[in-house]
């Protein structure tokens, strides 16, 4: 075992771990763990200083340390300290050309959506939209025609917890600052209704969109008559739209959602690390960033609550993850449920060893505000909100909330996107960047080979401003997102 032990064939992430991850070893996959001391049974198994799980036997040195030697303990706590505050970057650029709404919010893409209030209308939505497809809008500067569906709606208990979440997510989506103009479609007998969704917000807060119209299938006549009286209200829409014209805008208008999806054991050194000192520097003159993924922070939940500003918002904090282990008990599940096949593969084993590296996308900044799935974002600096760990819900619910770009950090690949969000895909190693670079803007594995994390930081500050000023992520170009807003269902369903 001592040969696995060779120089320069594995990473110590802190002085104190007893695994390191293998960066080139026959017998072990890169990225996998490597026992570099005696690991006895039942004793904590150490990486970044923190313990990840449990040795299920007695451990030699340089043994590969996985799942069938390590196993998950939920009564395992991080030990971390509160970080400094952020280092101020004055130097980086401060202004981007974005668009200014009449809600004092920044849009970065000028989308028109077709939102469908209940499953029932959403092949009519589709319709509409197919009609729209090759349509020229780029005269007024209009980046697209976007079809909004869900499979929910109705059979809800009204003002329930399903209700009240998929009226907010919608109403998010709806007066989003990306969106110009919205036309909402029901059937005419479910729960979810515009009246309903406009409850959601102040009148000041349903500011920003220029237009909005809104009809029942029932009462257009039918799918046809619906379909003919939808294209015909999109075109009044489009026609009474200005020229829309991008204006010099400071960055602490940018609000950014942090997400990753198919991490591995380097999403934490390389693509997640990178991207929390990104944000950091986002924060530092006055941007807003968005940590979400509450299952993925299981273990960090003290770490995160020591750095919320306000009293309130470090209770409330506790209290969502409170919620998450009784939703666990009550199923008969465990949080360690959360890792997937590819995170395993990936060499992750436990959530505890994916959540120190989820919580590294949040920098160093402390949390201005605590907010519940799809609540408005009204706080600059790092807010925390409540969502899943499945990405398509974590970032559906953050963009209502009005983040204005997505940073998408993975390790296995992921193809998301998200339709009126420009999302910013980073990879945690060049390999995976050169195999999916159709998918990938920026590869932050090059931390790794030149040991500069802060430099790849920057630059993906950088291409947040470059993508805010209209460039085109991956997967605009390849028009992902489509099927990608998935609000989240919890509850009671009759």
């Amino acid at each position: 075992m001592k040969d696995e032990l060779r120089n320069n064939s594995y990473i110590m992430l802190d002085p104190n771990d007893n695994v390191g991850v293998v960066a080139r070893l026959k017998s072990i996959p890169v990225g996998h763990k490597i026992a570099i001391k005696p690991i006895s049974s039942g004793k904590p198994v150490i990486k970044f200083g923190q313990p990840i799980g449990l040795a299920s036997r007695n451990i030699k040195p340089g043994e590969h340390v996985h799942i069938h030697n390590m196993a998950f303990s939920d009564k395992l706590k991080f030990s971390m300290s509160k970080p400094g505050p952020a280092k101020k970057a004055d130097a980086l650029p401060s202004h981007f050309q974005g668009y200014l709404r009449k809600d004092g919010r920044a849009g970065t893409r000028n989308y028109i959506i077709i939102v469908s209030s209940v499953n029932c209308s959403a092949s009519v939505v589709r319709e509409i939209a197919r009609h729209f497809e090759d349509k020229d809008l780029a005269k007024k500067n209009i980046d697209g025609v976007i079809p909004v569906t869900h499979g929910s709606g109705c059979g809800q208990a009204i003002g329930g917890i399903s209700d009240r979440m998929l009226n907010r997510t919608l109403a998010g989506w709806i007066y989003h600052p990306n969106v110009v103009g919205a036309l909402v479609i029901g059937l005419g007998c479910e729960d979810i209704t515009i009246k309903s969704i406009n409850s959601c917000l102040s009148a000041k807060d349903r500011s920003g969109v220029s237009a909005i119209e809104s009809f029942n299938i029932q009462d257009a006549g039918g799918t046809k008559k619906a379909i003919d009286l939808g294209v015909a209200k999109l075109n009044k829409i489009i026609s009474k739209l200005p020229k829309f014209k991008r204006t010099p805008l400071p960055v602490s208008m940018l609000t950014v959602a942090l997400n990753c999806g198919g991490s591995d054991a380097f999403s934490a050194i390389t693509a997640n690390l990178s991207l929390g000192i990104a944000g950091d520097i986002l924060a530092s003159k006055d941007g807003t960033i968005v940590l979400g993924e509450t299952p993925e922070c299981f273990g960090a939940e003290n770490y995160l609550s020591q750095r919320c500003l306000m009293k309130s918002d470090k209770q409330k904090l506790m209290h969502i993850f409170s919620r998450w282990r009784e939703l666990a008990r009550s199923n008969k599940l465990t949080m360690n449920n959360n890792l997937a096949p590819g995170n395993i593969k990936g060499g992750l084993t436990t959530i505890l060893e994916k959540s120190l590296g989820a919580v590294k996308k949040g920098g160093s900044s402390p949390i201005n505000q605590v907010l519940e799935y799809g609540e408005r974002i009204t706080k600059k600096g790092l807010v925390f909100m409540d969502t899943p760990g499945f990405d398509p819900i974590s970032v559906t619910g953050m963009a209502a909330g009005g983040c204005n770009l997505v940073a998408f950090t993975t390790g296995r690949g992921s193809m998301f996107g998200c339709s009126i969000v420009p999302t910013i895909k980073i990879s945690s190693t060049s390999e995976l960047y050169k195999k999916l670079k159709d998918d990938i803007d920026i590869d932050a594995g090059k931390a790794l080979h030149q040991n500069n994390v802060a430099q790849v930081g920057r630059e993906i500050y950088n291409i947040f401003l470059k993508t805010a000023n209209g460039t085109k992520t991956s997967s605009e170009a390849q028009k992902l997102g489509r099927e990608e807003f998935v609000p989240w269902q919890m509850g009671e369903n009759l």
